[in-house]
């Protein structure tokens, strides 16, 4: 019973450790990994969707998640409130209140993955040009995972920030 108690915790800690295969700490994470919420605006030129609105809408993600990539409490909460001007959808409109409203970024991070689900279809149903990769960290809520939505095929964690900036893979590309 013990020797299985053994294997069955060593096999837990290996896959946490090899779970995400590009996991960064604190230590290894730098400022060039950071990418500023201007760069989002001008990253939009290459998407093309069928309303004008989604783009804004779009927009706006892509800057909350920078902001939680970012662990930047306040920048999120910006951006939450910019995209509850631009939605209406009532969904993604309570998703982003929880993000505007909230005291700490792991209630954000949360709210965050609501909106992404809440979120996809619409992106999916009205993109005609460019490429939306859909990513996801297994390792996000507790090992139940998480999605979120990127411009750039490059994982940049909204989960964990700078403590596992790369943990996560491309799950679908959205064209």
């Amino acid at each position: 019973m013990k020797t299985s108690i053994k294997i069955t915790t060593a096999l837990f800690a290996t896959l946490s450790i090899f779970s995400c295969k590009n996991v960064e700490t604190d230590a290894t994470a730098t400022d060039a990994d950071e990418i500023t919420v201007e760069e989002t605006a001008t990253d939009m030129a290459s998407l093309e969707f069928n309303n004008e609105a989604t783009k804004e809408m779009f927009q706006h993600y892509v800057h909350i998640k920078t902001a939680l990539v970012n662990s930047d409490l306040d920048e999120a909460k910006s951006g939450a409130q910019m995209l509850i001007k631009a939605s209406t959808n009532e969904e993604v409109t309570n998703a982003l209140t929880a993000i505007a409203t909230a005291n700490d970024i792991e209630t954000q991070r949360t709210a965050f993955s609501t909106l992404t689900t809440t979120l996809t279809p619409i992106i999916e149903n009205d993109i005609t040009s460019g490429e939306i990769y859909q990513q996801f960290c297994p390792m996000a809520f507790n090992n139940a995972g998480g999605y979120w939505l990127s411009k750039e095929e490059e994982i940049r964690n909204p989960y964990y920030g700078d403590r596992m900036l790369k943990c996560g893979r491309v799950a679908q590309t959205i064209k």
